[in-house]
Parts: structure tokens; sequence; C-alpha cells
């Protein structure tokens, strides 16, 4: 590749390209100084406009800062059409142009980049050659070069675009930060990428294929293609955990877009909770689509009439608000539209002014009376409410205010119709058997009514109980301020391992679209969550009220894991059952995976298994993944013994729930058939830690697991397993 004829002229125009970026950034930086140095005083439109420029002039700058990226990864030249030449396009991370305002480089997302992209041995889409570039840090060292004829068949028929290129990444050491695949998009994750804004678009993608990144690119591409919509009504990236956010949140801003909000399904509810630990039935249960009907339920049986009238004094006068009064008003106020607080306002009113009228009422015959036997009624017998000069309504309506601040009155307000925040709601519910089986009546056995109650300790939160929260918020809307509940929501949502998402959590995600745009990428043979599903039709069908079809996609190539991992992996995966077909991996490696049973101290081979995975691979990341109830101690066992290895490699010990998604050069699974304890969600566990592997993967089991992992088919690719000791 560093000796192909026009490197040097290629070199210089890149070089060129890099100039005139330098210089638009130069012109950023002064204008935003001269913005800086305006004085601060001045009109207010003109600190309004000076705003404008300095807030404009960061965004620019912003998406201009991609650090050592390449800004050019890319050339195509079109074949010529009748006597005019062929056009060519230089394509990057983004556009610049030279003084003349002619194209240097051509975003990536631009329509005359997509043969880049899309054009294949069948159909060239109207090119003659495309180029690939590799730099190293903005200098561009080798070009690789695919040349298509007037047939339209490129030389050798090949079915990836820029192998070359493709290969030298996919190679690459893992760094814990994902990169963007900008440079080696293939064809078929092209056409995800720049699929239509409108409705829902599912990815099915196995280990490997890009599903993620396909994602987080689609979401610049919408931004670019649709970007005075979206900047105004903002995308949402959801992310399966805090680890996995992490791990991907340099991606978007590497493609020159800053303004993507990238969360977890927690902190996108409760920003900040401190989640306790749930069993998997608690999880299940909550996340069954019976909790919509019982939320439901439970805000209505807190809408209840009074079990005895309730009497307190206005003065000397006692006003009594009887059980009838209560039961009329609870059902005028259910015919009423708005949220649950919304309507204890009306309610309030409701029996306000029943007892201001009935009060002046009996001031006005009491009045009549004493006049009748020439006595005086003062103001001190029925208070200031009861003037005979005064206007009725205005009467009733300073009568009304004496009663709302009334203590008695408002204790039986409550009794009738409570004000309620999500989390009273929740928490009255849990802590007391009796709302919990009212709730449930005809919704929940005996036994899922007590899980409700059983499972609850007073103050917290577990994790299934954020959409319920969710759920209960719309429900019951603000407990002071008018209007509905205030849910944030987006022009566009993608969620990544949506196949993890539960029903009721679908059901927090479709509340914040606005238009029911959103794109959802998983992997039906990785659900390994309790409450996750394994049929897109039931994943989608909460989020999509607007919209009644959703598009489908699927990824088949896999370009991660090697063959020798991938087969070995796919034993794991009843793929007729998911209706599903294996991917095919396009790299291999030599290397097989290391199967092996533990004789001796478990956590002493682990460590021994880490330390020699850590030498082998020199540089690059290992992965340790252990079940989720290992004890701590195996964790700070495996990682001392890994805390003096020099050079670039690093070892991360971590659970199913934490690896899901990530990559690692190598990984090693402790008790492969117990990362999560039922069989079939196990199962499906080891399917996703072992495809978390580029490179290398050590299986390392216990005697007891033998049975299972010969059940499996994990015992070594030559049919037995070896073994392992400290």
């Amino acid at each position: 590749m560093d000796t192909h004829p026009e490197l040097e002229s290629e070199r210089a125009y890149i070089e060129n390209a890099y100039s005139r970026l330098d210089e638009i950034k130069s012109r950023l930086r002064e204008t935003l100084k001269e913005a800086y140095a305006l004085e601060r005083g001045g009109t207010p439109q003109a600190r309004a406009e000076r705003d404008v420029i300095v807030r404009a002039t960061l965004e620019r700058l912003d998406r201009l800062d991609f650090g050592s990226l390449a800004l050019c990864f890319g050339r195509l030249d079109r074949l010529p059409e009748g006597s005019a030449p062929g056009e060519r396009f230089y394509i990057g991370r983004l556009a610049v142009a030279d003084r003349d305002m002619e194209p240097l480089v051509v975003d990536w997302r631009a329509p005359v980049a997509e043969p880049f992209y899309r054009a294949t041995g069948r159909d060239s889409m109207g090119l003659a050659l495309r180029r690939h570039f590799e730099l190293h840090h903005g200098v561009l060292v080798g070009i690789e070069d695919e040349a298509f004829d007037d047939s339209g068949m490129a030389e050798g028929g090949p079915t990836l675009a820029g192998p070359g290129a493709l290969f030298y990444a996919i190679e690459q050491s893992r760094t814990g930060r994902m990169g963007d695949i900008v440079a080696t998009i293939q064809a078929e994750q092209d056409e995800i990428i720049r699929a239509p804004l409108a409705g829902v678009t599912v990815v099915q993608g196995g280990p490997g294929t890009g599903k993620t990144a396909v994602a987080l690119h689609r979401a610049a591409y919408l931004l670019y293609t649709y970007r005075h919509r979206l900047e105004r009504q903002r995308v949402l990236v959801v992310a399966p955990s805090r680890t996995f956010a992490k791990y991907i949140d340099r991606v978007l801003p590497s493609l020159g877009e800053t303004g993507v909000e990238i969360t977890t399904i927690p902190a996108l509810i409760e920003p900040g909770a401190k989640l306790r630990e749930q069993s998997d039935a608690e999880a299940r249960l909550k996340a069954d689509p019976r909790m919509v009907s019982l939320i439901a339920k439970a805000v209505a049986d807190r809408e209840r009439p009074l079990g005895r009238d309730a009497s307190f004094y206005l003065g000397s006068v006692q006003l009594t608000v009887t059980r009838e009064m209560s039961r009329a008003a609870i059902r005028k106020a259910r015919r009423r539209p708005g949220t649950h607080n919304e309507r204890r306002r009306y309610l309030e009113t409701v029996l306000v002014n029943q007892l201001a009228t009935g009060y002046l009422s009996l001031a006005e015959r009491l009045r009549e009376a004493h006049e009748h036997e020439d006595g005086e009624l003062t103001r001190a017998d029925f208070g200031e409410f009861a003037d005979a000069d005064a206007d009725a309504d205005d009467a009733v309506r300073e009568a009304g205010k004496a009663i709302r601040a009334l203590p008695e009155f408002q204790r039986a307000l409550e009794r009738i119709w409570p004000r309620l925040t999500p989390r009273q709601l929740l928490e009255d519910l849990y802590s007391h058997q009796a709302l919990a089986v009212l709730a449930g009546r005809g919704l929940l056995s005996a036994v899922e009514a007590s899980l409700l109650v059983d499972s609850h300790a007073p103050g917290t939160l577990a994790r299934a109980d954020l959409p319920l929260l969710d759920e209960a918020a719309v429900l019951l809307g603000p407990v002071r301020k008018k209007g509905g509940a205030d849910i944030q929501r987006f022009g566009h949502i993608v969620v990544d391992e949506a196949q993890e998402i539960s029903y009721m959590e679908a059901r927090v995600l479709g509340r914040r679209t606005i238009s029911s745009s959103m794109t959802l990428v998983g992997d039906l043979a990785q659900t390994t969550s309790p409450h996750g599903q394994r049929d897109w039709e039931r994943i989608t069908s909460p989020m999509r009220e607007a919209v009644e079809k959703w598009s489908y996609h699927k990824l088949t190539v896999n370009y991660r894991t090697p063959r020798e991992i991938s087969d070995l992996a796919y034993r794991l995966c009843d793929t007729d059952e998911l209706d599903l077909e294996p991917t095919v991996a396009i790299r291999s490696t030599g290397t097989y995976p290391v199967v092996a049973e533990v004789h001796g101290p478990l956590a002493e081979a682990l460590a021994v298994a880490a330390v020699r995975e850590a030498l082998t691979i020199e540089d690059g990341l290992v992965g340790v993944i252990l079940p989720g109830d290992a004890p701590q101690e195996m964790s700070e066992r495996i990682l001392n013994a890994c805390s003096q290895l020099r050079g670039a490699v690093r070892v991360e010990v971590l659970g199913i729930d934490e690896a899901k998604g990530l990559e690692f050069d190598s990984v090693v699974v402790g008790t492969p058939t117990r990362l999560l304890s039922e069989p079939a969600a196990a199962k499906a566990a080891l399917f996703t830690a072992v495809t978390r592997a580029t490179k290398r993967l050590s299986l390392l089991f216990e005697p007891r697991e033998r049975p299972t992992m010969a059940a499996w088919g994990m015992l070594s690719p030559m049919g037995e397993a070896g073994s392992a000791s400290a």
C-alpha cells in the first residue's frame, strides 16, 4: 500500500484539506474572540445577537474537533457520462471546501457519498474506482484501490468494500472505548444507516455485526439529514448500562455530532436513583403488561368515598361532608379529563362550593328568623361572609376560601382523593397487603400480590419499580402545578440491546418519542434479563401507538468474532426457535478456544489464565467475565495477580450485564454455565460472553459443570476438554 504510484499526490491533496480545515478553525476562533471582546452593555438585541454568534461558533468548533482521527478516508471516481469526464469526490468525516467554496472533502453522510459504501461488483452505482486511505495522525501512509470496469463488475468480485482497510481496523487492539466505523461501513450497514427517519426501524444483528456502531452512525446521519428538525427536537441514545454508555460516548463526537444525549433507562426515569437488588421473580412480575392495569387500579382505589361523615366548624357553624356528598363528588371528578392530581382540584371545588352554599343558606335562614323576632344578627354569629348586602358569588367565594383553609376539611379531602406522587403511590401499595390485594384483584394471584409486599424494603426502589413510577406519573400528574406530567420527548430515539427491555420499559420509551421515530438494535439470541424478549413484535408493540408497521433489517456478517470462536458460540444458540440464521464470520485466526476443567481453587486458576492472556496479547484488553454473585475476593485475586503487568495491556473483571456489548482482545470466562441462575438465561449469557472476544477465548469450568458443558456442546472443538489448575 505504501508504494502506490499516487501516494505523494494524494498525500499533498489531503494535507491541503487539513490546512484548509485549520484555516476555517482559525477564522472561527477569531470570530469568537471578537464576540467576547464586545462590551457587555448595549441594547438587548445586540446582546442577544452576540450570544447567538458565540453559541453557533462554539457548536461549529465542537463539530470540527475530532482529534487525531482521519479527516479524509476515501475517494470515489465516477464513470464518464458522454463526453464529460467522470467526477471525483474525496470522502471524509465532515465537509471541507476551499476559499471558492469548491468541495475538497465531502461529508460521508451526503447523498453523493453513498456509492462509497453501497457499490458492489453487481451494482457499481456508476463508479469507476473506489479508493480507501490509511492515515496515521493525519498523514497518508497507504492506499487501497477497488477498480470497477464498464460492466459494473469489480475486479475479483469483492463482497466487502475496502477489505484491506476493514481488516486492518478489525485487527487493532481494543482500548476500552468504541471507535467509529465511518471509513469501513459496509453495504448492508449503510442501508440501515440511511433508512428514513419516520417509523420504527428494527435491526437484528448477531455478535460482531456492528449493530451498535450502525445505530450510532444512523443517529449522526439523521442529524445531518434532518438537522433543522432534530437539533430542536433532539436525539436520545439509550444504552443498556452506564458502563456501556461510557464505552460508546466518543463515537458521535468523532463524527461531528455533540448534541446527542446518551443515557440508560433508569437514569431517564429517575436520575441518580440508588437501586436495591431485585430477584428474577420480582423483575418478571413488575415487567408484566398487567402492571399497566394494576397501576391504574391502584390510583383509582385511592379515589374513594368517606367511610363515615366528616364534620367540622366554620366559626360557630358545623359543616359536614357526608358519605353521599363524597361519592357524588368522586363521580363528577372521574368524568373530568386530566390526571388524578388535576381532578383532585376539581373535586375540592365541588365540595367547597357545596359546603359554602349550605353555610350561606343557613346564615340567610337564621337572619330571617332573627329579623322576624326583631333580633339582630352580628358577624360574630356567622362571620364576615354572612353580609346580607354582599354579592352572592362573592360570598360563596369568600366562604370557600375559609373552608379550604380549615385543616379538618383538608384531612377529609385527603381521605377522599389524596394528592399523590408516584413514589408515595408505590410506597403505599407495597407497604399494605390490603392495597396490593385490592389493586391486584382480577389481575394478580394471591402469591403475586404478596410478592409485591414481601420484596419491598421501605424507602428503596428496584430497577423494575422505575417504569411503574413512570406509569404512575402519567396518571397522577404533578402534585402542585397545573398541566400534565413533565416528560422530556425526543425527535428520534436509538435503543441498543433492545431485546433486554421489558414491556413496561418499552412504554417508557414510547412516551418519550415525539413522532414514534425510533431505531431499535439488538440480538434475540443474547436475551439474558428475566424480563427480556425473544420476539421483535412483542418488543415493538408497546412503542408504536402511532405506527402500524415497523421495518425489519438484518445484519448477517460477523466482522469481529473469529470463526473459531463463532462456531463454538453458535452451539449455544437455538437459531430455529428464534427464527434466526447464524451470522457469517469473515475472519479466522487459527487459534481455537481453550476449554478447561479446573482442579483446585477457581480464583487462582482464573488469575493464572488472565495473566497468561495479558502476556500473550501484549497490547489491548483482557476481559474476565464472572457470575454476578461471584465473591468480591475472586475479583480482587485476579486483579492483584495482574497488577504487576507491564505494557499497554489492561485486565477488567466484570459480570455479564456489564460485559454486554463490549469488546475484548481476549476473554476468560469463569464457571461458564453459571453466569446467570436460570438455565435458559445462563445459556444466552454464555453465548454473549463468548462473543465478546475478538482474538482469544478461554472457558474455565468446575467439575460439577461438566455435564452441562457436554450437553451444551462446549467441550473443546476436538470433542474433549482439557484441564487447568493453579
